[in-house]
């Protein structure tokens, strides 16, 4: 390659060799390709499926590592369907937990206000999280700031490291594509005799030292006596709309079926 592309002195005779030549036009290409490319975008394309560009909608100019929710594309594809394919930029606003738990992205550069910028939306990265519970091992967004995620008992991000135990710590998270979590030391809900169990299991009160609920639908109760009812004890769960579930209710009792003295053929 040196010989190829040896420099020439002034008054020297000008003899370009074919391989010197072929060198130029495949430099000359790459350079168009290059300006081709920076015309779809005012920075370079964004291959990696974890790595974005997000434009900053919070209203305000937000930090490196910052966190925002994700609310919609920057281009729609119904107005710029090229635009929408070449680019893949995301708008990012202030978290809330009710809009976007799981559907958040952390920047990897400053951002003023209206602008645009990279940021992480799969993979592992630095970011502030608030503790709230130094045994939880995933995060989620912070509700109603973008200064941090937030300890979770199920979220997006797996804690990888973090710096402390209580408050806001610097820590590595590796972001998920989807909400999950744990199921260890699940709380049993139980019940027994002839009284309803008032107690309920909810994923975001959960009591401590326990992660996820073990119940039965249905139980049957008779006293054994002749005449006596048998009662039915039914726990209603709730499911989320990707399938989570977020709520067990206390038993409720009806009367299955009665029962009465046996009558001889």
């Amino acid at each position: 390659m040196t010989s190829v592309l040896r420099k020439v002195r002034p008054g020297d005779p000008l003899k370009i060799p074919a391989g010197t030549f072929n060198t130029f036009i495949d430099a000359a290409r790459d350079y168009q390709a290059r300006q081709h490319q920076q015309g779809q975008g005012s920075r370079a394309a964004v291959r990696h499926s974890g790595l974005l560009l997000v434009r900053n909608d919070s209203g305000a100019d937000r930090l490196r590592f910052d966190v925002l929710g994700v609310s919609g594309p920057v281009f729609d594809p119904a107005a710029d369907e090229e635009a929408f394919k070449n680019q893949h930029a995301l708008a990012g606003v202030t978290p809330t937990e009710a809009g976007h738990t799981g559907k958040f992205v952390v920047l990897l550069e400053p951002v003023a206000a209206g602008a645009i910028g990279l940021a992480c939306a799969e993979g592992v990265c630095p970011v502030h999280i608030y503790v709230e519970d130094a045994a939880l091992k995933f995060a989620d967004v912070n509700n109603g700031t973008a200064a941090s995620l937030k300890t979770s008992r199920t979220g997006s991000a797996t804690i990888l490291w973090k710096a402390g135990s209580t408050g806001t710590v610097w820590a590595v998270v590796k972001i998920a594509g989807a909400v999950i979590g744990t199921h260890d030391t699940p709380k049993v809900l139980g019940g027994s005799g002839e009284t309803a169990d008032t107690e309920e299991w909810d994923i975001d009160n959960q009591p401590s030292g326990y992660d996820g609920a073990q119940f039965k639908p249905l139980r049957l109760y008779w006293s054994g006596n002749s005449g006596d009812p048998v009662y039915q004890f039914i726990r209603t769960p709730t499911h989320d709309s990707i399938g989570r579930l977020v709520h067990v209710s206390a038993e409720a009792r009806t009367v299955a079926f009665d029962t009465g003295p046996c009558e001889e053929a």
